[in-house]
């Protein structure tokens, strides 16, 4: 049975997806519709979601014949996701690895696309290493697709943030998707980057970017909730 410790459903959607197909309704434009205008037209092209957890945006993807592989430590994860690929009725590759060995997988490093979506950089300690791993993934001339949370949000109006955009020592906060009542399923380290940081790293990592766009925080419009970055290789 599908199903997460808080009791929701974030592929609900797909388990509808059959019945979906036949009257013509699709159930991605939801779930893409951070990602979609950087992404273009997927059919047939091998994308990579890196640190995809339990795989609604590939499983969306691979609705729309894309040919999806996710990277993720979490052998949880991984079962969900390969169960809401099977209830759409589409198929998915899920590697339960170290996201800085996937170069050393088969077939790792001839990647049309790389989508990394809200929630990965504050997870690693070394964003040079990361974004250099990102570079032997991707074909070249491939695509990056890098949907996060904005830095300023972060850093300076989280609540458990450092309340210092400079800071550079890792803070320690609630491990995100808190169990069904609400509570907290304990702490980890994060370490948040600046913007400057983040594109540095792309761009010496041999990426070129191509545009930047911020996107307004999702409960107060005045402040950059999230951004996008795209960039190949």
């Amino acid at each position: 049975m599908l199903g997460t410790r808080g009791g929701m459903m974030p592929g609900y959607l797909f388990l509808r997806a059959p019945k979906l197909r036949q009257r013509g309704v699709s159930p991605t434009r939801r779930t893409l519709r951070r990602l979609s205008p950087y992404l273009g037209q997927v059919a047939g092209k091998r994308i990579w979601i890196v640190q995809g957890s339990h795989g609604r945006i590939a499983v969306a993807l691979a609705y729309l014949r894309a040919d999806v592989t996710v990277i993720n430590f979490s052998q949880e994860n991984q079962r969900f996701a390969l169960e809401l690929a099977a209830a759409a009725e589409v198929t998915i590759d899920y590697a339960v690895c170290d996201v800085l060995k996937a170069a050393d997988l088969n077939g790792a490093c001839d990647f049309d696309v790389l989508v990394l979506e809200l929630g990965i950089l504050h997870y690693h300690q070394d964003l040079d290493l990361f974004f250099a791993v990102m570079r032997k993934l991707a074909v070249r001339g491939g695509t990056l697709v890098l949907n996060e949370f904005h830095p300023l949000q972060r850093k300076l109006f989280w609540t458990q943030g450092p309340r210092d955009y400079f800071q550079t020592k890792l803070t320690e906060a609630d491990v995100p998707n808190p169990d069904a009542a609400g509570a907290s399923l304990g702490k980890c380290l994060y370490r948040f980057w600046t913007m400057g940081e983040i594109v540095t790293a792309v761009i010496k990592a041999g990426f070129i970017v191509d545009r930047l766009d911020e996107h307004p925080d999702w409960t107060d419009s005045a402040i950059p909730g999230s951004f996008t970055l795209l960039a190949h290789a």
